[in-house]
């Protein structure tokens, strides 16, 4: 299982970098930069409100189908056409809840098409990543791969020409990027929905209301697990754009830099997708759970803090290449620091997932709620005053009080001492390669600073071979 989670998550994470990185960094950020902080601050707090409110599309039956379809994949049959039906009736209910949160925050009468639009988008991304579960519960990790950035391929066309041409580039606003993902999420919907119509051998939607009971009441815990943490993940740009008398300028830059942590994040959510259901199925396997857990914590750890470093000693150039129009130093300042918050989700994936496929989640949840509480009242103190570096200083704070919540709680479930020697091995390499980093950085290796990055990521990849975090022989033997 070790042998092909690995083999798996290279995949996953090779296309990823191929194509995602691509979409961000020479696209959306194109986006951004063209429509300048204040435009896409004000898209930044009405999609934040919208994204913490989705769960009502969904209501945890991804996370509750993903565990259950991977220990039995029998189910899948039985629950695809009801579940669809189930989902259906829950878009209908978050389409209203997000037009009444529209209105109580003044969006209807700000920006009332770009709530709707955002919203639909929400929707159908929902529908998609139920049914992405399906396929990796499967087994079809690779053809999920896949599918996890055919919507970035299409968006890179249709943007490519909106941005890039001449006759359409002075016509491009923000309901032009809104729409362009709406037929990207379409055309992917469609594609996901036949592929499951195919693996379960069952065509359609219906509509169940004793099963719409009995899944709901055993998914609803899954659902609190997703709201907390998009709370704490997602309160800050809304808080932002909502406290700050500053036409969301302040959102607008926080964004710029966020969108840089959540492209990397996506990593760690990549993890946790293809982790979830290997975890549930190695529930009784603890020698080779415990197994899983090292390693995947090993992999991501080295990922992680050879991007923090990197990211961090080279933030100012990267913020003015990404946003030549409006980048300033202050950009570069606020990417150093949600970088450091990056490292603790990144750690946090690999624990929360493990504690959500053993179903622990009324201690999980507990946790998280203190992590809402903790990053509300930090926001609420640091926004005002600091603006978006304050709300950069409150993940902080949130990120790593979770972590080692869910570390500690990881450990009572497995009943498993922590490895001091393990400890010490991984901080002495965040210490090697934050000092390795620093001095590389310090010197011009070459005239060029993209190149001198790309030379120390490849110090710090042959650190963490030779740490061990990255082990060839785990690709060749299955435990």
């Amino acid at each position: 299982m070790k042998r092909e989670f690995l083999i798996n998550i290279f995949f996953l994470i090779l296309i990823n970098i191929l194509i995602k990185p691509f979409y961000i960094f020479f696209i959306e950020t194109r986006v951004q930069d063209t429509l300048g902080p204040n435009v896409y601050g004000l898209y930044f707090g009405i999609f934040n409100i919208a994204f913490i409110l989705q769960i009502i599309s969904d209501l945890g039956i991804q996370n509750y189908n993903s565990t259950s379809v991977a220990r039995d994949p029998s189910l899948l049959k039985g629950y695809l056409k009801k579940i669809l039906g189930v989902k259906l009736l829950l878009s209908v209910v978050y389409l209203f809840a997000g037009m009444l949160a529209a209105a109580f925050f003044g969006y209807l009468v700000d920006s009332p098409v770009i709530f709707f639009a955002v919203t639909v988008n929400l929707i159908i991304l929902s529908f998609i990543q139920y049914l992405r579960t399906n396929i990796a519960a499967a087994g079809h990790y690779r053809l999920d791969s896949f599918i996890s950035v055919l919507d970035k391929l299409i968006l890179i066309g249709i943007l490519s020409y909106l941005l890039f041409n001449s006759d359409r580039a002075a016509e491009f606003d923000i309901l032009s990027f809104i729409y362009a993902q709406t037929v990207a999420f379409s055309i992917v919907f469609i594609l996901v929905l036949i592929i499951n119509f195919k693996l379960a051998s069952v065509f359609g939607i219906s509509f169940d209301l004793a099963f719409s009971k009995k899944i709901l009441k055993k998914s609803l815990p899954f659902s609190l697990v997703i709201i907390l943490m998009s709370l704490y993940m997602r309160m800050d740009g809304f808080m932002l754009e909502r406290l700050l008398d500053d036409s969301a300028f302040q959102a607008g830059v926080y964004a710029a830099a966020f969108r840089i942590y959540e492209a990397f994040n996506m990593i760690g959510y990549l993890f946790a997708i293809l982790l979830l259901p290997m975890f549930a199925s190695l529930i009784n396997k603890k020698k080779e759970l415990v197994g899983l857990i090292n390693s995947s914590h090993n992999l991501i750890l080295a990922i992680a803090v050879s991007l923090v470093a990197g990211t961090i000693f080279f933030r100012y150039e990267i913020m003015y290449w990404l946003y030549p129009k409006n980048a300033d130093n202050y950009y570069g300042d606020l990417l150093g620091l949600l970088m450091v918050s990056y490292f603790a989700i990144s750690i946090s994936y690999i624990y929360g997932t493990f504690l959500t496929s053993t179903n622990r989640l009324l201690h999980l949840n507990r946790l998280l709620f203190a992590g809402v509480l903790i990053n509300l009242i930090l926001n609420l103190v640091l926004i005002p005053g600091q603006g978006a570096m304050g709300a950069a200083w409150a993940t902080i704070g949130t990120q790593f009080f979770v972590l080692l919540g869910q570390y500690y709680l990881s450990l009572h479930v497995l009943q498993f001492k922590p490895s001091f020697f393990l400890i010490g091995k991984r901080s002495l390499f965040i210490i090697i390669v934050l000092a390795v980093g620093y001095l590389l950085s310090a010197f011009d290796i070459t005239p060029f600073w993209i190149l001198n990055l790309i030379i120390i990521e490849l110090v710090f990849i042959i650190i963490a071979f030779i740490f061990g975090f990255i082990n060839l022989k785990d690709f060749t033997k299955e435990n």
